[in-house]
Parts: C-alpha cells; sequence; structure tokens
C-alpha cells in the first residue's frame, strides 16, 4: 500500500506543479478511489502558501499540518486551510507546530512539503526520510556536495520518495524562452 501511495503522490505532485512535462514517465502511476494522501508542510512563507493553494484542490490530498518557527505564519495557514476546508464542505483537522520535528513524529502524515530557507533543506530532507515521510523539497537540494550525498543516502536508506520543484525549468515561457536563444532568434 506504502508504494501505491507514493506513486500517487509523486504523480499529483508533478501534476501540480507542471513537473509532469519533464518527467512523462511517471504520469502513468495509477491509484485507488480512495487514497488519501495527508500532507504537512514544513516552513510556511510566501512559497507554502502558493503550493498550499496548489495541493489543496488536488483531489484526494488533505493538508493536515505545518511547521515554522514564527507564529503568525502558523496561523495564516491554519487560517486559510481552516476557511478552505469549510467552503468545501469537508472535514479535516489542521494542526501547526513549532517545531518540524513534531509534524515528523505524526503516524497519519504521508508525506511532507519542505519549503523552509535553503540552508535548512538538508536537515528537514534527512529529518523526513527518517521519519519515513514522502518529500516535494523546493529548489536547492542542498547547498554543498556533502549535503547532497548525505540526503541521497537517506533516500536510499529509509525508501522514501523525494521529489524536487523547479517549476521554472518546465515552465512553458521559460522553455520558449530557451528555445529561441538556442536556434540564435534573439542573438549570439
Amino acid at each position: 500500500m506504502k508504494d501505491h501511495s507514493r506513486r500517487r503522490f509523486i504523480k499529483q505532485t508533478l501534476l501540480g506543479t507542471a513537473g509532469i512535462a519533464a518527467l512523462p514517465v511517471l504520469a502513468k502511476c495509477t491509484s485507488g478511489a480512495n487514497d488519501t494522501i495527508r500532507i504537512g508542510i514544513i516552513g510556511l512563507g510566501q512559497q507554502s502558501m502558493y503550493l498550499m493553494s496548489g495541493f489543496s484542490r488536488i483531489p484526494g490530498v488533505q493538508i493536515v499540518a505545518g511547521a515554522d518557527v514564527y507564529g503568525i505564519k502558523r496561523e495564516r495557514l491554519e487560517k486559510r486551510l481552516k476557511d478552505y476546508y469549510q467552503e468545501n464542505n469537508v472535514s479535516v483537522d489542521v494542526k501547526t507546530y513549532k517545531d518540524y520535528r513534531e509534524l515528523l513524529d505524526r503516524q497519519d502524515i504521508d508525506a511532507v512539503v519542505i519549503t523552509t530557507p535553503d540552508h535548512w533543506h538538508a536537515l528537514n530532507t534527512i529529518d523526513a526520510c527518517k521519519a519515513g515521510k514522502d518529500i516535494y523539497l523546493e529548489k536547492p537540494i542542498t547547498f554543498t556536495l556533502k549535503e547532497s550525498l548525505a540526503v541521497v543516502k537517506a533516500v536510499r536508506e529509509h525508501d522514501v520518495m523525494l521529489a524536487v520543484g523547479s517549476q521554472q525549468r518546465s515552465d512553458y515561457k521559460f522553455r520558449r524562452a530557451c528555445e529561441l536563444v538556442r536556434n540564435g532568434r534573439i542573438g549570439n
């Protein structure tokens, strides 16, 4: 069942963030109608609000928790999610945490979205791997090669899925700009 949920998580993540264009093989993933993927968000800044809006609208996905050291950001996420779920007549108990490790301790959370400041990415990701959570991580993955190798090791050791957000690389406008440059339409 865990593999089944991972396939669906990756499929929905990529659909929700336009990454499917870069990884079409994942579009063939299938899932059952009664599956619900429960997500926690670590780091509740502006990017997480954008992703929350996208993920919350994917059928079969519920955002159930968030973590951030700043109380005002926790309050904002909780209010937005509660309002969204109330408007859509969905009963979801949303909890927020100051310490992201409390979120990772929850057994009912299948996956996490990590949108913390870049220097936290490696530690947050390794901790999420140890907790057995599948991960959607905003770029950059890490700052150093040593951190990257530690993340790869953790992903493999704990058998979790890791997807990395890189929307600008798959967005049509950016792809079109690269095409124009490569074909000399803009100049040398």
